[in-house]
């Protein structure tokens, strides 16, 4: 469950199925409750910003032989939302949708050896995008902005070192940065009721990252396990061509200043040969700079709860999460404060599934 950079980083791209044992699927269904709002600079409350979303999880891992594994693993890595359509009927971003949607099939083979395990693998990922803004008025216009789904190759790589007497794994994940062209229709309306529509190609990236998973046995039936996530989040921009030269400033619909690292820390003990549970916590420092429409928050810190029973051959665990989303000021073209944004949050709750062949 994630909650990182802005709400642009959804699943946390696991790999980690392709170090269990065994024959197994598993499926993770994901719900977030956002709840982000906060005050326009003229004293009007700008209502609820971003909505509920959803998103499901399926990974598959089997054996080839005793020495190699495979595994596909379908997820949604990377997305956005936000809807600005609550407030005041005349403030500054009423009206303003925007939402950015990803899917990705990974296709990952590992290599046993004895304590060491090296996987890769292949990623095909789409991504599509799309923006009313209906306040550009001053701009030059209305705008909208829509796209079909742009599907390119990326690649992963790790490693992990593994002492089972002592439950210990420690593994390395590097995932590609994934290119994309996006097909775009861009539509500006004037003051005076003309459309013009411009089609196009918005190119972007997706971030290439680095998961550092780490677990060990800290006493009977009790196991201390981690992230630590980087995410090189300025190789990522959204800049739609004739929305840059309608901009006051040229400015992108969505840019990120400064890369981030993400941590999380949990605490897991297994009471029976049923049940057992687990207690997480979870932080990402704040770019620290000016927020913007598609960005209302900056940085957060969770804390998360979750319970498993194993079967025979099923597993059912269920978790949630309180996210602290962090404050951010939204500024305009002129680095005016037009938003303030405080004290927010975000409910996640999510059931995995398992099941062993």
């Amino acid at each position: 469950m994630s909650a990182q950079a802005g709400g642009f980083d959804r699943t946390g791209q696991d790999t980690s199925i392709i170090l269990k044992d065994g024959s197994l699927l598993e499926v993770t269904s994901v719900s977030v409750n956002p709840s982000v709002n906060g005050t326009y600079s003229g004293g009007n409350a700008t209502g609820e910003v971003a909505p509920d979303y959803s998103f499901t999880t399926i990974a598959f891992r089997t054996e080839i032989n005793d020495e190699i594994f495979i595994a596909v693993i379908q997820d949604s890595p990377f997305g956005a939302g936000v809807s600005w359509t609550s407030g005041a009927t005349y403030a500054s971003y009423n009206g303003v949708k925007a939402e950015v949607e990803s899917a990705a099939t990974t296709l990952l083979a590992s290599y046993d050896l004895d304590n060491v395990t090296i996987y890769g693998g292949l990623k095909n990922q789409s991504m599509s995008a799309s923006n009313t803004n209906p306040l550009m008025m001053a701009y030059g216009g209305a705008y909208n902005i829509t796209s079909t789904a742009d599907s390119s190759l990326g690649y992963v790589f790790g490693a992990a070192f593994e002492k089972p007497e002592i439950a210990m794994r420690v593994a390395l994940t590097y995932h590609s940065k994934v290119s994309h062209d996006i097909a775009i229709s861009e539509s500006v309306t004037s003051s005076l009721g003309v459309t013009t529509t411009t089609p196009g190609v918005l190119p972007t990236k997706t971030p290439e990252s680095f998961n550092l998973d780490f677990q060990t046995g800290v006493a009977e039936n009790t196991l201390l396990f981690g992230t630590i996530r980087q995410v090189k989040w300025t190789q990522l921009e959204l800049t739609p061509p004739v929305y840059k030269a309608n901009h006051p400033t040229g400015e992108s619909l969505k840019k990120f200043t400064s890369d981030t690292t993400s941590y999380s820390l949990g605490l897991g003990r297994k009471f029976s040969d049923q049940w057992s549970g687990a207690v997480t916590y979870g932080t990402e420092s704040a770019e620290g700079v000016g927020g913007s429409a598609l960005g209302p928050t900056d940085g957060y810190s969770k804390m998360g709860v979750g319970v498993t029973y194993t079967g025979e051959k099923a597993s059912v665990t269920l978790g949630v999460q309180k996210v602290n989303l962090g404050d951010t000021e939204i500024t305009g073209s002129n680095a005016a404060t037009t938003a303030s944004m405080g004290g927010n949050t975000m409910l996640v709750t999510a059931v995995k599934v398992g099941y062993k062949f």
